[in-house]
């Protein structure tokens, strides 16, 4: 295997093996790896440019076919840091296909990689980290987080709120932000898709890593200190978790249970969080929206909750990303913060969607939500309780 491995992809298509990234392979040997879970372990390796490099590897799903059941094409995306580009490799039922290179024109070492995807399940806006670095070849000298919309042919530079010195490191996107982490200072970051706010989140002396969504609609960000637990709109200070036998966290996962997984890399030690998961929902022909995690059950007039409910779309035992998921409230008084009473949202690249927050009107009531895809299908279900203020 490669040396330092950046990353690692079970496969999308469920075939019997798994895909590595790879950002200081041996000499000869090319950067993308699968590699069979089978006897013997068998490497298939990617070609790419003699010294190339791959920092980070990510999923990109894209709908296929008509309006009746749905169809996925995946790719992986990984960052190439040597000849400035982002990587697109197809992934078929027949192994890779032919690597397309989106060129990021800035003078930038890359990073991290991250996409987010339309309404349409088709459309993608793709993300990536960069940092200045002096050792490279040439010398690299920007900081920057680079975003590629739809119909854009060179990447956008959007600048970090610590200044040109602050240097990012991960990217995760979901269906309303894109997080990173980042040093000098040392900050979790969020920034609004629809808009150019970013909102900051000190870490003092603890130096961020890599981020998770869990499925109570937290995200969880490893650092030198611990884990740190901040709310999906990042609207308080967050807590920290200390590892329990000391040491640093770096990588960060959530299992198929909703529990948290991380990497103690002083320790060279595993560890596991649980969190809590709410019961499935009811099937569908195709596949069924189960319910992953609750909030509060009882508000007051005039209060809201940011994230009333998290479900996600499962078919063939998987959650599938691109499924657009309606999202209904009936109630008399209580609606979604753009004063509607129903939303379609598309499940994220984890096939997840997190409703979007709920305001109390001043009438006391029972409000329901619901979540499926569209009225093929029961719908996943909580009541929220409004009472006098």
């Amino acid at each position: 295997m490669p040396e330092l491995s950046a990353g690692i992809m079970k496969d999308p298509l469920g075939h019997a093996k798994v895909w590595f990234a790879a950002p200081a392979p041996p000499a000869k040997e090319d950067p993308i790896v699968a590699m069979q879970t089978t006897a013997g372990y068998p490497l298939t390796f990617v070609p790419l440019e003699s010294d190339a490099k791959a920092e980070s590897i990510e999923l990109e799903t894209t709908r296929a076919g008509g309006d009746g059941t749905p169809t996925y094409e995946y790719s992986l995306l990984f960052a190439e840091p040597q000849y400035h580009y982002v990587g697109v490799l197809p992934i078929t039922p027949s192994g890779p296909g032919q690597v397309e290179k989106m060129t990021v024109e800035h003078s930038t070492w890359l990073w991290d990689v991250a996409v987010s995807t339309d309404t349409d399940g088709q459309t993608h806006t793709y993300w990536v980290t960069g940092q200045a670095n002096s050792s490279a070849s040439p010398p690299r000298t920007q900081n920057g987080l680079y975003k590629l919309a739809p119909g854009q042919t060179t990447w956008e530079r959007i600048a970090l709120p610590g200044g040109p010195g602050q240097k990012p490191y991960y990217v995760k996107v979901d269906t309303e932000a894109v997080w990173v982490t980042a040093t000098n200072p040392n900050q979790v970051l969020r920034r609004s898709l629809n808009s150019p706010r970013w909102r900051e989140r000190n870490l003092g002396s603890a130096v961020p890593q890599q981020l998770a969504f869990a499925p109570n609609g937290e995200v969880w960000v490893t650092s030198s200190a611990g884990i740190h637990v901040f709310d999906r709109q990042m609207e308080e200070e967050g807590s920290i978790i200390p590892l329990p036998s000391g040491g640093k966290a770096k990588g960060i996962c959530v299992g198929n249970d909703g529990s948290i997984w991380y990497t103690n890399t002083e320790r060279r030690t595993l560890g596991k969080y649980p969190t809590a998961v709410a019961a499935t929902g009811t099937p569908s022909r195709i596949g069924r929206t189960q319910v992953v995690s609750r909030a509060e059950t009882v508000l007051h007039a005039k209060e809201h909750v940011d994230s009333p409910l998290v479900a996600e779309y499962v078919a063939d035992g998987r959650p599938i990303p691109g499924i657009p998921l309606t999202c209904r409230i009936q109630a008399e008084g209580a609606t979604f913060e753009d004063n509607t009473r129903e939303r379609v949202i598309l499940t994220d690249q984890r096939g997840r969607v997190c409703l979007p927050p709920v305001y109390a009107g001043d009438v006391e009531e029972e409000a329901l939500l619901s979540v499926g895809l569209g009225n093929t299908e029961p719908h996943a279900t909580t009541t929220l309780r409004i009472r006098p203020a």
